[in-house]
């Protein structure tokens, strides 16, 4: 066993009584322990594994993204590891670093993180204005608010946790999304790829689309309406409503 199992022992306990939301963590989870042995010895390893990232973390002088294992459970080995280098004091990244930001038609767009197989904690809260996109995985250690429209990705190369509430004006999710507070959207849109959106508080959407185009019910409340182009694109609608040309008017 590494030497810092107990610390990500520690940080899974707390996460589960003590965080607000926390234990959204155990959507992924599996608590009891596995049965067969061969089953406690993979989850042995994937323990040590986040210890020896944690341990990793803590020795650095500045932070630097972290490495993901290839087999990781999407994504609670990293919001456990965020939680754990956190109650540890460990250095963690503040905007704008590991982030990339372009113009493009007047509009602003951030891409967040790192590489795919790479794991960006920041300190929180983190207000960002403009549409923001996600590279490899982003943890939040706090509220997480986006002026703009938020492309969470796919699950096959990014991530998003968010430990606290997370408020953005358009959603699209598609990617592995975990939010341990309240997720407040005026906009939200499936991607259509097999990610999943957990939240331990509550879900407040002005509008949520069952697919990734809106249908004549999904069109009475969005104002004034976008062509046929932009309704028929997700991306093209969420940026619509992020930039707030086009609105979703609150429920009578």
């Amino acid at each position: 066993m590494h030497p810092r199992r107990p610390d990500i022992e520690a940080a899974l306990a707390d996460l589960r009584t003590r965080v607000p939301g926390g234990k959204v963590v155990d959507h992924w989870s599996s608590n009891p322990p596995w049965p067969t042995p061969e089953q406690q010895r993979l989850r042995d390893k994937w323990l040590d594994s986040m210890a020896e990232a944690l341990e990793v973390a803590l020795t650095r002088q500045d932070f630097v993204p972290i490495t993901i294992p290839e087999a990781r459970s999407p994504p609670d080995w990293e919001f456990i590891v965020a939680h754990a280098l956190s109650r540890h004091g460990g250095q963690v990244a503040s905007f704008p670093h590991f982030s990339e930001t372009r113009q493009r038609d007047g509009e602003t767009f951030i891409t967040l993180g790192a590489d795919s197989d790479q794991l960006v904690i920041y300190q929180g809260p983190l207000e960002l204005h403009g549409h923001v996109h996600l590279s490899g995985t982003v943890v939040v250690l706090g509220d997480l608010i986006v002026h703009g429209a938020l492309m969470d990705g796919d699950p096959a190369d990014s991530g998003l946790v968010v430990i606290g509430n997370e408020r953005v004006r358009a959603l699209s999710a598609g990617a592995d999304h975990v939010v341990t507070g309240d997720l407040e959207v005026d906009l939200l849109v499936p991607s259509g790829s097999d990610g999943s959106l957990a939240v331990g508080g509550e879900v407040r959407a002005r509008l949520r689309l069952e697919s990734s185009t809106a249908d004549e019910e999904a069109r009475r409340w969005l104002e004034p309406l976008p062509s046929n182009k932009v309704l028929n694109h997700f991306w093209a609608l969420c940026r619509e409503v992020g930039s707030g040309r086009t609105k979703v008017r609150p429920p009578p």
